[in-house]
């Protein structure tokens, strides 16, 4: 099996993170409007408390702390990321019994799936 990573360089800001897939540290956000002043997303707050949605769901959610490695995404969602951001992107190459037995890094030229595996995961 492969896992793919790609990491945020330290450059770009939590929001950007969050917006791009990243998920939010602790209670590092919220409702950047607030469920009482909820004007610029109609009533996404209300159906929000009527059907428990969670707050990074709100067109206006914001952040302050994002993690910055987003992982299970595609080679190609991480060379557009690599495209837009920089950074560095990441294969893990997994054995049947969860252990990794190769790394690769994904880069920008060339093809990332020539892999040969020498044996039968």
């Amino acid at each position: 099996m492969r896992l793919n990573y790609y990491c945020f360089p330290d450059t770009v800001d939590a929001q950007t993170r969050f917006e791009n897939g990243a998920e939010p540290l602790g209670d590092g956000g919220g409702c950047a409007l607030g469920i009482e002043e909820c004007e610029g997303c109609p009533n996404f707050c209300v159906e929000r408390l009527a059907n428990d949605y969670d707050w990074r769901e709100c067109p206006n959610a914001t952040v302050t702390d994002a993690g910055d490695t987003l992982g299970g995404i595609s080679v190609t969602q991480a060379k557009a990321l690599l495209r837009k951001f920089g950074g560095s992107a990441y294969t893990q190459h997994i054995e049947r019994d969860g252990t990794v037995f190769e790394v690769t890094k994904i880069t920008l030229g060339g093809n990332n799936s020539r892999h040969k595996y020498n044996k039968h995961l």
